[in-house]
């Protein structure tokens, strides 16, 4: 009943925060997933499959649901900066919303963290946990930004729960990716043709990787 009401509450907050024009990110992106020039486009084709059927294939998998959080934040946060991703419809954009408020509720992260210092985060507790290295994970979720932070989150990543919003929306928006692909509906041509083009969104340093 909570996740219910904290997702109709952000409903009315998305649609404001789409109607505003989004302010542009401190530091040039180069978070470029490998074997891609588009780290949205690498991100949506990651995150698809993570959370297909509610996500409950990361169930037990931290490190996998740190870098799909991170994925979804990511392409939530990234995708309004971009303006060849304009023919993406209000829609899908605002299913992606509601999908990051879910994950955030299940995860415990503070509805003001900026999305940029979350998807950091989650990028070195995912990479922290690969590497079997629990307490630098612990480390890289502090509290007040993930509740209760430390060591309990990390073990919160692993037991996110079913997570149905993220499905539909990552479902929707790499729908949306293949149906412009396939009519040439991107202005200017397919994102992703020009390596470096994509608009210096994020700040991420050298070497991060949005997929996985």
């Amino acid at each position: 009943m909570r996740r219910r009401a904290l997702l109709l509450a952000l409903a009315a907050a998305g649609c404001a925060e789409m109607r505003q024009a989004p302010p542009p990110m401190p530091v040039p992106l180069q978070a470029v997933t490998p074997g891609t020039a588009d780290p949205i486009r690498g991100a949506i084709d990651a995150m698809a499959p993570a959370l297909a059927y509610s996500a409950r294939g990361l169930a037990g998998r931290p490190a996998e649901a740190a870098q799909a959080a991170a994925q979804l934040e990511f392409v939530t946060a990234a995708l309004p900066r971009d303006p060849r991703y304009a023919p993406v419809p209000e829609a899908v954009r605002r299913d992606l919303l509601l999908a990051r408020a879910e994950l955030r509720d299940a995860l415990g992260v503070a509805e003001d963290a900026p999305p940029e210092t979350v998807v950091r985060s989650l990028l070195a507790a995912a990479a922290a946990l690969r590497a079997r290295n629990e307490a630098r994970a612990a480390a890289a979720l502090p509290a007040p930004m993930f509740l209760p932070g430390g060591a309990r989150s990390v073990a919160r990543l692993g037991e996110l729960g079913p997570l149905p919003q993220g499905a539909i929306a990552s479902a929707n928006i790499a729908q949306v990716v293949a149906r412009l692909d396939a009519t040439g509906g991107w202005p200017g041509g397919t994102p992703g043709e020009v390596s470096g083009q994509l608009g210096n969104t994020f700040g991420f340093g050298a070497g991060t990787s949005i997929g996985y």
